[in-house]
């Protein structure tokens, strides 16, 4: 998974609150924006703490976007909660919405989009959706096509993992499989145009986002595969793995 969003159009939403009240009042103001862009699909989870949602996320169940309560009853914050899913997505959008206004740096120091008082939310959620949306259709907007006798289609930029070349053919490993198509891994590169990809041999091409570590002789991706790296390219590919990883920081 790590952030790589569903090839659907829909905005699928969590919600983590341990207020049931609160978590049906954000629901109620969410359906009503969307009722009134009724070109825009979503789809709403809910849930009363961080354990549940984590449990989802692990399961391979993918989010565009997060509302978080910073203060939560399983002794897990807010907080902590967005280091955690960070840790399965690289860009994940999170919303704050809550009472306790003095945690709102600490929100930001995970890259929170919005912190919203619930005392305000009525006010302030058509202006956080419009943004939040925006953000999500942007990061979602890249895409691959592959175009082959059997098929054609696009592929999210962020969803393709590693590019293999096999003789005469190209093996595209993405979020839903794999999908293979007569081409040089040049051709290739070049209709990606995005420096997020990497020769890593001659016969490879991974997504930076993708790599979970690096070592002299191998890479080892998020999806739990491990590719060889070449020792000329190393060097290289190391280096500019270091700064995507700061980048994002």
């Amino acid at each position: 998974m790590y952030g790589l969003s569903v090839d659907d159009t829909s905005y699928h939403i969590a919600i983590i609150d341990d207020e049931s009240g609160e978590r049906e009042k954000l629901r109620s103001l969410i359906a009503h924006y969307f009722e009134q862009h009724p070109g825009k699909v979503y789809e709403i989870c809910m849930y009363e703490d961080g354990e549940e949602l984590l449990r989802d996320l692990a399961a391979e169940k993918y989010f565009d976007l997060f509302f978080l309560d910073v203060e939560l009853e399983d002794e897990r914050t807010g907080i902590n909660l967005a280091y955690q899913i960070r840790s399965f997505y690289l860009e994940p959008v999170i919303i704050y919405v809550t009472n306790h206004l003095e945690c709102a740096p600490q929100a930001f120091e995970v890259n929170a989009y919005r912190f919203i008082p619930k005392r305000m939310l009525s006010e302030k959620i058509t202006e956080a959706l419009d943004y939040v949306l925006g953000v999500i259709d942007q990061i979602d907007q890249r895409f691959y096509v592959v175009d082959t006798p059997d098929c054609a289609e696009r592929i999210l930029l962020k969803n393709i993992v590693s590019i293999e070349k096999e003789e005469k053919y190209i093996n595209i490993h993405y979020r839903n499989g794999v999908v293979r198509e007569r081409k040089t891994l040049d051709k290739v590169m070049k209709s990606l145009a995005s420096s997020e990809f990497v020769y890593v041999d001659k016969s490879d091409i991974v997504n930076l986002r993708q790599i979970e570590s690096i070592r002299k002789d191998q890479l080892v991706l998020k999806d739990g595969r491990m590719l060889r790296i070449s020792r000329p390219r190393y060097r290289k590919v190391r280096e500019l793995l270091i700064a995507y990883w700061r980048s994002e920081e």
